[in-house]
């Protein structure tokens, strides 16, 4: 492994953290995010054309207000970042904030699999509650 590939590991999770780069995963990469069935974005999405779909799946359901990752974690291979986010629902404009780990493989400059593992108690408050009031939205 050279001086730059746990470097070069994260900028290929930041192009589909901050970015949505479906294409930064492998032609059989994974995205892995467990979620209760209520929730219409959980689930095992394989290859890029399975993280279009994630994504697409998300911003139909909620928006990301804020997104932080306070923390890399880069050894070899792995790329662990630890992070937080305030997201609204839109079908009842509820808002919940929300800590996250996603725990990431890359080889050869492409993400093979990423597991995402999340505050679920707070986001199914905020997708069962009843709609938001005017004041209540940011």
């Amino acid at each position: 492994m050279s001086n730059d590939e746990p470097r070069n590991n994260e900028r290929v999770v930041k192009s589909f953290l901050f970015g949505a780069e479906a294409d930064a995963f492998a032609a059989d990469g994974r995205l892995v995010n467990l979620l209760p069935a209520e929730l219409p974005f959980g689930g095992v999405y394989e290859g890029p054309q399975g993280v279009r779909r994630y994504v697409r799946e998300m911003q139909d359901a909620l928006r990301i207000e804020s997104l932080q990752a306070e923390e890399w974690v880069t050894s070899g291979d792995r790329v662990i970042v630890i992070g937080s986010e305030t997201s609204r629902f839109l079908h009842n404009g509820q808002t919940y904030d929300m800590d996250w780990v996603h725990v990431n493989t890359v080889h050869d400059g492409k993400i093979v699999e990423m597991r995402e593992y999340n505050d679920t108690a707070a986001m199914l408050e905020a997708f069962r509650a009843p709609p938001a009031g005017p004041s209540s939205r940011h």
